[in-house]
């Protein structure tokens, strides 16, 4: 599907900067040639943040190894190239020649002998040689924190990633130094590993971040062969790792990613809202939850940066259908209906079974948290005094034949 600019056209933005709508390719695989950046502007992306630039070259970087698994909803990988210094400041330039409109964000990481002067000194080069806006890397897992998970000693190594991004400190620190060092806004992008996202994002908005960003990426194991475990799923590759991933399933917790920051740094502040996005759905989900801007990184990788126009044409609907204007108007909409567990309002009910629809099939019957159920003349029949409310028969009746009654 093509997409016109008035389709494209939906303008937000970070400090100074204007990106044409709120979507932005996330870092990683899509966004570390020239090629991938123009593509990406001409499916009219508002935003695109290079492949993750190291300095000094980076100690991991080989070619990768993904394995997409369908069947459970996940993308993950152990082995990925990265770019030097060198790379990543050729690939902004010449970006910058070739693109108009599409907003070039540096995602950078320093792990030399320079410390925090190093940030800042890395993030500089960018802005001289025309990056848009500053991403500082605070999520990777890929990189120490593989290594720290994998209890290797840490002496004689940087950290990187998802190590740094866990400690507020250490990210409030290297944040005001980019920030005494550029102008352009800085974007820092927050790993959720260690549990802390939210006190670390407010840290990052303390020290000088424009905007902060969640990657929803955890470290995990992949589907291990049970009868022959030295066959691992890797194809080219001997030998399993932590592998990071992404994808569809992992859009829950970055829901609540986004609704940790957004609760953490109040209103004002910035979020990316990234991790499992594939559609207008949840590109709205992570807004009504305080998001400003969408990062997708998976599903463009799997189907390219073509899924823009749809995603576009279908929000434009549904804001019309809502009598929006635009995107922002959603910003923060679900917030109001979260509370904490013990000021829930627990509705007093139980199941009702249409015997019409009812096959007596005895999934029902089955669960095993519930006395309430028992089959009767081949059809479900309820005990009003033993249903706990749970809704779980509803959810596993295939026939459609029970729904809650509220008293």
């Amino acid at each position: 599907m093509q997409i016109d600019k008035e389709t494209a056209c939906m303008p937000t933005k970070i400090k100074d900067v204007v990106l044409s709508n709120p979507f932005i390719v996330a870092s990683g695989p899509a966004s570390r040639t020239v090629e991938q950046i123009v593509e990406a502007e001409e499916n009219g992306w508002g935003g695109i943040s290079i492949k993750l630039t190291f300095e000094p070259e980076p100690y991991i970087s080989r070619n990768p190894r993904y394995r997409w698994l369908k069947d459970y909803g996940y993308h993950i990988f152990t082995l990925e190239k990265r770019l030097n210094m060198n790379e990543g400041i050729k690939l902004v330039k010449e970006a910058r020649k070739k693109t108009k409109d599409i907003v070039i964000f540096a995602n950078i990481a320093y792990c030399g002998e320079n410390g925090n002067a190093g940030w800042g000194e890395m993030a500089k080069k960018f802005e001289d040689i025309g990056a848009h806006i500053i991403e500082l890397n605070f999520c990777c897992p890929n990189m120490s924190f593989n290594l720290d998970l994998n209890q290797v000693e840490k002496s004689g190594r940087h950290l990187s990633g998802a190590s740094l991004g866990s400690v507020p400190e250490i990210v409030s620190v290297i944040t005001s130094a980019v920030r005494n060092a550029v102008k352009i806004p800085i974007v820092t992008k927050l790993t959720p590993e260690g549990g802390r996202i939210g006190e670390v994002a407010k840290a990052a908005i303390l020290s000088g971040a424009d905007a902060v960003s969640g990657t929803a990426n955890r470290l995990g194991i992949p589907p291990i062969d049970i009868y022959n475990p030295e066959n691992v799923i890797y194809r080219l590759q001997k030998g399993y790792s932590l592998g990071c991933l992404s994808g569809p399933w992992i859009r829950t917790l970055a829901l609540r990613d986004v609704f940790e920051m957004r609760n953490a740094i109040g209103k004002e502040p910035i979020i990316i809202g990234t991790g499992g996005i594939e559609n207008y759905r949840d590109a709205v989900e992570m807004c009504m939850l305080g998001a400003d801007f969408i990062g997708i990184c998976t599903a463009v990788m799997l189907k390219g940066f073509g899924i823009l126009p749809r995603i576009m044409k279908d929000l434009r609907k549904y804001l019309n259908d809502m009598s929006k204007e635009k995107f922002s108007d959603l910003r923060d909409m679900a917030l109001p209906q979260f509370k904490s567990a013990q000021n829930l309002v627990s509705l007093q009910g139980y199941a009702n079974v249409d015997l019409k629809k009812c096959t007596g099939c005895k999934k029902c019957a089955n669960i095993s948290h519930c006395s309430a159920i028992s089959i009767v003349n081949k059809k479900a029949q309820i005990n009003i005094e033993s249903c706990l409310g749970c809704s779980t028969c509803v959810d596993i009746c295939t026939q459609g034949a029970i729904k809650m009654k509220e008293v």
